[in-house]
């Protein structure tokens, strides 16, 4: 037998093989947020009277075949462990009939194709689904009846990159530049670790996540997958080349995910946007007709982006993946050397810390020790959306990009 530190120890009883059933019960709170993929709840997880914190991923199995591969992908995403990726704990069900009727029909409402943003609370919860002196009990394994799964995992007080990016485009902001790289370079972290297991293939603003503490998490391991198999999977507007051509997958498919997310950061520019109410094969036709196009690098279209960065970023979104980054490992050690931590100094979970905070209070109000945590910034707490930050091709390209 082996501790928790690893070492051999020989217990007095061996247990090993035990098994007893769980006393735990959900009760369900209310909804943070939904996606053409399914609706995300925050729950109350009771065991024994400890309570905790979950976010619960609902996903409707559409046959058997489906049900079997979303529970092979939930078996790797319950096996990452790892600062930055969201913690998935496993699945459980309910029964359709102890659903309301309502809910059953909004799912039949959503779909992939005009799915909305799936977004982490930063205040408290909604409308609740079921009176919290009322928990819905989850279903036990093997039941027969048709059921509801749901993907249990961590819930993370923060907020998402997309509500973050939104938010500072509403106050004609962009995320300080040595920040948006910093955020980048720890899903890289995440990927890197997670690319010796599984492909992500959904890496998008959404699910990105941010925590108040500054630790940056990469959610929903597995889900898209599950949910699309057969199909195009993710998010157009955050799509590989290879994915819009239904080729096969590998890691290097996240890393030009990932770069769409990085050049979004530092240019504001949805380089792959499309417009929400058109045809799902509509859309998929205009990524392939905007990736006829070679791209903008991200320092001709704002003059602060550094040189050494934007060289990262447009080796990230090489539409040949052969000339892409081999590995997460490597882009992040060329953002970190290069960029990073070039002059020996950077960014931090506590510098991503402090600028939420001072973000928070709409840079009102900012502490000694929350300007100690980000010198990088050389007092430039604000990255303003102006046009002496544009060239004449970049004005041209973000009007573009936002009219879409």
């Amino acid at each position: 037998m082996w501790n928790k530190r690893g070492r051999h120890y020989n217990p007095a009883v061996d247990l090993s093989g035990l098994k007893f059933t769980s006393s735990s019960t959900y009760t369900i709170l209310g909804e943070i947020g939904r996606g053409g993929m399914g609706i995300v709840f925050l729950a109350e997880k009771n065991s024994e009277g400890v309570a905790d914190l979950v976010a619960l991923k609902t996903i409707r199995a559409k046959s058997a075949d489906h049900e079997a591969r979303l529970k092979a992908e939930a078996n790797i995403a319950t096996g990452l462990r790892h600062e930055n990726i969201v913690k998935t704990y496993g699945l459980e069900a309910i029964p359709y009939s102890r659903l309301p009727s309502e809910l059953l029909r909004e799912f039949d409402s959503l779909s992939f194709e005009n799915a909305r943003r799936i977004r982490t609370a930063r205040a408290a919860p909604g409308g609740r689904i079921e009176d919290a002196g009322s928990p819905l009990r989850i279903a036990p394994a093997g039941e027969a009846e048709d059921k509801l799964f749901l993907m249990v995992m961590d819930y993370i007080e923060g907020t998402d990159l997309r509500t973050f990016q939104s938010e500072h485009l509403r106050r004609n902001l962009l995320l300080p530049s040595p920040l948006g790289a910093f955020v980048v370079s720890r899903i890289g972290r995440a990927l890197e670790y997670a690319h010796q297991t599984i492909v992500h293939r959904d890496i998008s603003p959404e699910n990105l996540l941010l925590n108040t503490q500054g630790v940056v998490k990469l959610s929903d391991f597995g889900v898209a997958v599950s949910e699309n198999a057969g199909g195009i999977t993710g998010k157009i507007a955050y799509l590989s080349p290879e994915q819009i051509a239904g080729l096969a997958v590998d890691a290097r498919t996240d890393l030009y995910s990932l770069g769409l997310v990085l050049y979004l950061l530092l240019t504001g520019v949805p380089l792959q946007k499309v417009p929400a109410k058109m045809a799902p094969a509509d859309r998929v036709d205009t990524v392939r007709r905007i990736l006829d196009r070679p791209f903008l690098p991200a320092s001709r279209v704002r003059t602060d982006v550094p040189e050494a960065l934007s060289d990262i970023c447009m080796r990230l979104l090489e539409r040949d993946r052969d000339k892409r980054f081999a590995g997460a490992g490597d882009a992040v050690r060329e953002l970190e050397q290069r960029y990073l931590y070039a002059k020996g100094f950077g960014p931090t979970n506590n510098s991503l810390q402090a600028y939420l905070e001072i973000f928070d209070a709409h840079f009102k109000e900012t502490t000694p020790e929350q300007v100690r945590q980000l010198p990088f910034l050389q007092g430039q707490l604000q990255r303003p959306i102006a046009a002496s930050f544009y060239s004449r091709e970049g004005k041209a390209l973000l009007e573009e990009a936002l009219n879409r």
